[in-house]
């Protein structure tokens, strides 16, 4: 089962246009990953809100992913607050265990 992400962000004020070239170089970077099977950014009508669409063959292509964005990552702090984290799927323990670390969280397991 593939895990799928959701998140939205809002940009800091004035940091949107570095928020818009950190979003692009975060996609490009996801195209080269085995694991990654969907990775798009969408704006609101409201332009300074984002959300991110992101799909991974599993948690290993998930973590696979944080490891080689990690610079990236790192830095949308810089230019965004994340507002909204939902994952979907099937998570392996330590997934799990990531997100309980992240107060925004919200994790969704198939339905039995």
């Amino acid at each position: 089962m593939t895990i799928f992400v959701r998140a939205e962000l809002t940009t800091l004020p004035g940091a949107r246009d570095g928020f818009v070239t950190l979003a692009k170089a975060l996609a490009a970077a996801a195209n080269d990953e085995p694991g990654t099977l969907r990775y798009d950014w969408y704006v609101e009508a409201d332009p300074v809100r984002f959300v991110v669409i992101e799909e991974y063959v599993d948690s290993a292509a998930a973590f696979a992913h944080n490891a080689h964005c990690e610079e990236l990552l790192s830095r949308v702090g810089e230019f965004a607050k994340m507002t909204l984290l939902q994952v979907h799927g099937q998570l392996s323990p330590e997934l799990r265990s990531w997100l309980a670390t992240v107060p925004i969280a919200r994790t969704f397991p198939p339905l039995d």
